[in-house]
């Protein structure tokens, strides 16, 4: 998290992706580095009890919402 702020401090796009049991500390991490408005991208929780296949179908169903996220869609 502290390097995707660091990041963000540059100016260059940036997005916090984590599952969706870590999204209100992803959020509250930024905004105590002063970068409330941090993009963060929320997968479903858990992912390391699933089956490969399952955690590619998600990687393939988040993929275009990353790419808006970041504004590249």
């Amino acid at each position: 998290m502290h390097d995707t702020v660091a990041v963000a401090n540059t100016g260059s796009a940036a997005v916090v992706v984590v599952t969706e049991e870590f999204r209100s500390l992803a959020h509250t991490m930024a905004a105590n580095a002063g970068r409330s408005g941090l993009r963060v991208l929320s997968l479903p929780y858990p992912l390391e009890s699933r089956p490969e296949a399952d955690v590619r179908s998600i990687a393939n169903e988040f993929w275009p919402q990353l790419l808006a996220v970041l504004g590249a869609r």
